[in-house]
């Protein structure tokens, strides 16, 4: 499920059939995020996960057909097993922040808001992504890319729901 808000928020929520701290381990650590990381069809390779406020991910995705994007997270909050809150970008081989690779206005940092809560045997995740410090133009961007941030993080969270399977 996905909903926008006024002030250019996009929420998405996903119930896992897996229990809370296993989802945190795949949230947490770099091999276990390396095997579910990304959109649909992208190999990620998690190079560095330092999982502390002011600790990075940083994150190389292989794109089908020979297409390269990294990420980057800068960690601003972690309360284990129940939230993670971070700052997500694009970034280059040097985890530096790079303006996005699709070309065209976006905000250059997200801040990133993943809640985790048992429910029954399973967990619910419920991430939010607001723009920072972006302009009105970024953050028309965001808007008109809902769509297309609900169909990356679900076929994301597909592979997230196959990694916790397997």
């Amino acid at each position: 499920m996905r909903t926008a808000t006024a002030d250019t928020e996009f929420v998405i929520t996903r119930l896992f059939k897996a229990p809370l701290a296993r989802v945190w381990q795949h949230w947490t650590s770099a091999e276990r995020m390396s095997q579910w990381f990304g959109p649909k069809g992208v190999i990620t390779t998690v190079k560095t996960l330092d999982l502390r406020p002011g600790g990075i991910m940083h994150a190389r995705m292989d794109q089908p057909g020979g297409g390269r994007m990294w990420a980057k997270f800068v960690y601003r909050e972690v309360v284990e097993p129940s939230r993670l809150v971070w700052e997500h970008s694009f970034s280059d081989e040097q985890a530096n922040i790079v303006e996005s690779p699709f070309g065209g206005p976006w905000p250059l940092r997200i801040l990133s808001t993943a809640t985790f809560t048992k429910e029954g045997a399973g967990t619910r995740l419920r991430l939010v992504w607001t723009p920072l410090d972006a302009s009105a133009e970024e953050r028309q961007a965001f808007t008109e890319m809902l769509d297309s941030m609900t169909e990356g993080w679900g076929g994301t969270f597909d592979k997230l729901d196959e990694a916790l399977a397997g």
